[in-house]
Parts: structure tokens; sequence; C-alpha cells
């Protein structure tokens, strides 16, 4: 997943140098900014915030003082560097390329780029953000847009509206869906009172995108401590809260470097007996959370941000229109250019499909790899442990124990065992499928398709029909896929458990052919006897159904893929369009002439759109470029 963290670093660097940020751009213009996630760390003045971000990376970087030191947010993209003898440098996106090595030096361009800005534009704070990336060894691969400390008073001759100033700048970064916010408090301060949880809860009442930062818990009064909040007893959140110590103004006079820093914090939490079992606390734990919370994120929000790339490059399109040429007015004419443009993109599709990279590799990465380990991570082993065996065979045989061999509890074993399927053979269905929707999402704009650009309403027709189509195969896929497991709960094999239990006694010990083996991987025979006449026959049974269960498990691996490709993947070949094309057939000249429309209102906005459709045609190809 480092590449998808990549793909969102490079499309924040394209909104901030294009103008499209939380803080800035035109409101009524489809963004990118906001649709990609992103962690965005709040906090009071002399909250820890700079230190936190500072211990995340491992330098001093950030500009120090009293008041306001942060004026300007700042996207702090993390890019870990494999080979842990390369230097780390940092680049600055207004200074395009270059590498900078002196992190002191970063810290003065930090300042010095603020001061710039906000004095050629009369401003005392600004939420256009600065871009630094920064390449280390020592970093997880992780976004952060530090935002200037809250304040609750004025000072320093500071303008009386800077405390909403504030405010509202961090409000205008957290309040989209897609920021995760870092909320960073001191623990030597009342909770209550917090300016960031204050300003979360504003934005994030249900907690869905809070995650919480303890500070300071090395200077808490004497005989107090945070154990509460830390082990979620109090001031809950749903994503929990970490509890790190920075250094202290007594060790950054000292020049103490993170590697101390971070070796005396360990040192503090293992020694204090209210700390040392709690795991959420400490540098290392926080950034591992981040940067797994913020690959979840992106994983989940891809498919959507994708969908509002088209939906924006499509909008934006129609308002850049203005292509001429000869404008087809006869109804069986536009019938004709429609029909021809739907068949030029199903070509464009199917081809798509049937190729490489972006296309059938994807599809098939799902049934080769994704469904196989899917399968493999099912939790047969509980269902099989001789405690569970004993209590479903006892369950099954009531009040009268079984005579012999236990059909009833083998029956029941193994419908629990064979409904795990489900779950893999559905997320392969919605895997292909969302396969088969970057595909369209990709042809749309493609060379192939490049006589449909300027129509773009009938592209939008295109799109929400190809969405439409490939939503009701995919049940249709579900709908088989799951029967197909519900098939073989319902029906189930004799002639193989007897295979199974006539094996019970092989001793050869070369392999045959035909010989059943259990999940592990074992032959029958070779399942140890353990413990007394009882355990024993419980571990045969848990055998005989493991080898059951493997036996279907292959068959399904083979199956599920046909029964998707047959209901999904050759059905959106054959059918993608037909609905359009149905439609298209019956409508009247108004209608036809709306979807071959092209609108020259806009063109006053032409410069503002024209970089606006830029960026997310940008967008759009990096996303399709990654598999994810």
């Amino acid at each position: 997943m480092d590449e998808v963290l990549k793909l969102v670093n490079r499309l924040q660097g394209a909104c901030t140098l294009l103008g499209d940020t939380a803080g800035q751009g035109d409101s009524d213009l489809p963004g990118l900014w906001e649709m990609l996630p992103s962690i965005v760390v709040i906090g009071g003045q002399s909250s820890g915030k700079s230190s936190v971000l500072e211990a995340v990376v491992g330098k001093d970087f950030l500009p120090r003082g009293t008041g306001i030191v942060t004026r300007r947010p700042l996207v702090l993209q993390l890019v870990h560097l494999e080979n842990p003898e390369e230097r780390e440098y940092g680049v600055f996106l207004h200074r395009g390329p270059e590498k900078m090595y002196d992190f002191m030096a970063i810290r003065q361009e930090i300042e010095d780029e603020t001061k710039r800005y906000l004095q050629q534009n009369g401003k005392v704070v600004s939420a256009d953000p600065i871009q630094l990336t920064v390449s280390s060894p020592l970093v997880p691969n992780l976004t952060l847009v530090d935002m200037p400390g809250l304040t609750k008073v004025p000072i320093d001759g500071q303008p009386k509206s800077i405390v909403k100033d504030l405010e509202d700048m961090a409000r205008t970064y957290i309040k989209g869906d897609n920021a995760i916010i870092l909320a960073v408090t001191p623990a030597n301060a009342d909770l209550a009172t917090s300016d960031a949880l204050h300003l979360a809860r504003q934005v994030d009442p249900a907690g869905d995108r809070t995650i919480g930062v303890l500070t300071k818990l090395d200077i808490m009064d004497p005989g107090t401590d945070a154990r509460e909040v830390l082990d979620g007893s109090a001031v809950r959140l749903k994503h929990g809260w970490i509890g790190v110590v920075n250094r202290g103004q007594k060790d950054i006079m000292q020049a103490v470097d993170m590697e101390s820093a971070r070796g005396k914090e360990l040192q503090f939490f293992k020694a204090n007996p209210r700390y040392a079992d709690l795991k959420n606390v400490g540098m290392n734990f926080l950034s591992g959370k981040l940067s797994t919370h913020l690959i979840g994120a992106i994983r989940r929000q891809l498919p959507a941000i994708q969908n509002q790339i088209n939906t924006g490059i499509a909008g934006l399109e129609k308002e850049l229109s203005s292509m001429g040429g000869p404008p087809v007015t006869s109804r069986g004419g536009m019938v004709h250019l429609i029909l021809s443009l739907c068949r030029q993109f199903e070509e464009a599709f199917g081809k798509a499909v049937d190729g490489g990279k972006g296309g059938g590799e994807q599809i098939l990465k799902v049934f080769e790899e994704r469904l196989g380990q899917n399968i493999q991570q099912l939790q047969f082993k509980k269902i099989l442990e001789p405690s569970n065996v004993k209590r479903i065979v006892e369950e099954a045989d009531g009040y009268q124990p079984h005579l012999i061999a236990p059909e009833m509890g083998y029956r029941r074993l193994l419908q629990e065992c064979l409904v795990l399927f489900k779950g893999p053979a559905d997320t392969a269905v919605g895997e292909v499928h969302h396969v088969l929707r970057s595909i369209v999402a990709s042809t749309i704009n493609s060379e192939d398709c490049k006589n449909l650009q300027q129509y773009t309403s009938l592209k939008r027709e295109i799109v929400a029909t190809a969405s439409s189509s490939l939503d009701t195969m995919k049940e249709d896929a579900r709908k088989m896929v799951l029967t197909m497991v519900d098939m073989e709960r319902s029906y189930l094999t004799a002639d193989v458990f007897r295979d199974i239990i006539s094996q019970n006694g092989a001793v050869d010990g070369a392999d045959q052919p035909g010989l059943l083996r259990t999940l592990s991987g074992r032959r029958i025979a070779e399942i140890p006897e353990r413990g007394d006449p009882g355990q024993q026959h419980l571990q045969m049974i848990s055998a005989h159904v493991s080898a059951y269960i493997t036996h279907v498990r292959t068959q399904l691996k083979q199956t599920i893929p046909k029964a998707i490709v047959h209901c999904l993947v050759m059905q959106a070949k054959k059918q993608l369009l037909d609905k359009l094309h149905a439609e298209v057939a019956d409508k009247e000249d108004l209608p036809l002439k709306r979807m071959l429309s092209e609108d020259d209102s806009t063109m006053k906005r032409r410069e503002q759109c024209q970089t606006r459709v830029q960026l997310l045609r940008k967008a759009a190809e990096e996303i399709s470029s990654v598999s994810f």
C-alpha cells in the first residue's frame, strides 16, 4: 500500500500547486483536496504539537518561539527510503526539485516563505499551505497537515480576530469527511477545556475521524496520571488515545537528539507501573497507528474519489466545451452518432478488459492471489478445536449419544465450516466489480474515446449506464457464488467422505494419487493420536471434517472465478450499454440534442476551469495507474 500513499502525496502536491486546497480555490469548481484522506494535526499553542511532529520525523525542523509560531498550514509528506544508508533530505514544492539536506535550513525556509507570503498578501495568518516532503530511512510513509496552534486570547499585538481566524482555518481543514483529526492535548491540563477536542467534536461529533494524543505525561502533578484516559475509562474516543513523552525545553536547549529522546520516552513508560502494561504509548506506536489508519482510509475512499473525479471532469468539460463542426440536427443522425460513440466506448472497454496492466491483469490477480489469500485466512481452526468439536457433537446427539459415528455432529461441523466460504466469494465479486468500474473510469477519458470528449452529457450517460449495469451484474454474480456455497452446504458428497474414512488407516508413507489431506496439508493417517480415547476420537472427527473442507476449498477456488467471469466479466463485455441503446432508440429530438449539447456560457471562466480539469485529469491518470 506504500504506492497508494505516494499517490496521495502526488495528488496533494498537484492540488497545492494549482490552488486547490482546503482554504483556497473556487468553491463552485469541483475540487480534489477534500476528497483525499489526510491527517490534520490540531492543538492549542504549547500543547506539544510541534514536538510530536518533530518526533515522527526524527529531526528538529519546525520554527520555535512564543505566540503564534506556525502561521500557515504545513503539508508534511513523509517518504520512507528503503536504503538505510541513504541521506535524509527535504523538498519544498515552491522551490521545485531542490533537495535540502540541512534541517536547520529547512526550518529557516519555512519561516522565510511564511514571512514572504504573509507580507505580500498583507495577512497575519493564511490558510494557503506550505508543502514539504521529507525523505528518510527513519520515517513511515505518512502525510500530515500541521495547523497553526489554537489560542483563546490575542497576545503580542495580534488582531482581535486572531482567535476566530485560527479556529475557522483549522475547522476548514478538518470539516471534510476524509480528514483524520489528530487532536493533541497536554495531559497536565484539563481535558474538558481542550481546544483540540472542542473543535474536533464540533465537526466530528461521533468521533469517527478523531484520534487523541496526550502529551506532557511526564510533567503531570505528583500523584496524578492519565491511565484512565489512555485505557478508555474516561474521555473516551472511538479510536482511542495515544500517550507520548516529548523533549522538554531543557532537552531542546541541550540539543538532545531524537533517538535519545525516544529512549527516555520508552524508559519513562516502562518504569511507570501505571503505564507499563499499555500498548498505546510512545512515538513508535503513534507512527504505526497513523500510517495504518491513513492507509485504511485511503483504500476505502479511492473508489469514491475516482467516481467524484470522473463526475468533476465531466462537469468541467461541459463548461469548457466549445468545439464546433457541423452540428447533427436530424433525429436519425443524432441516434447514429450516439450509438457510434457508445460502440467506440464498448470496444475500448472490452479491449481494456482483455488487456494486461490495469485490466485483465487486475482481474486475474483477484482470482490467483486475493481469493486464495482470503480463503487461506478463514478461521476453520476455531471451529475444529477439540473443545468446540465436542460441544457441537454433544449438541447434535441430544439426549441419546451416537453409537458409532456422530453423523449429525459431522454435518453440523461441516455446515459451520462451509458457510465461511461466503466471505471470500462475496469479496472476490466486489473486487472484480471494482476493477471493472475502474476500467470504465479510465476508458471514458482514454485516447480510444477521444471523439466522446466534447459530449460531456453523453459521457455522463455512458458512465451512469455502465455503472448501473455493472451493479446489476455484480448482484447476479454475487447470488451465483453464494448459491454455489449454499449448494455445497445443502448436499454433502458422501463418496468424498467415504474416501476420507477409508484413508484413515492408510500407512504407506509415499504420496499416492487421490489421497485427501487436511487443511494443514497432512494425510489423514499422519494425524498424531494424543490424549485419552475420547480426545483421539475428537481429533479424528476434526481431521475428517478438515479433509472434506480441503476438498471443497479446492473446488471453490476453481469454480468461483468461473462464475464471476460468466456472470460479471463476460456480461459486461456483451451488455454494458444495452440499456442506453434501447433508450436512445426511443428518444425524441430534444432529449437527443441535450445528450449532444455543448455549453458555451462558461467562456469567462475558461482559465479557472482549464486549470482545474487538468488537475482532475492528472488525478484520474494517477489513480488508474495504481493497483489497490
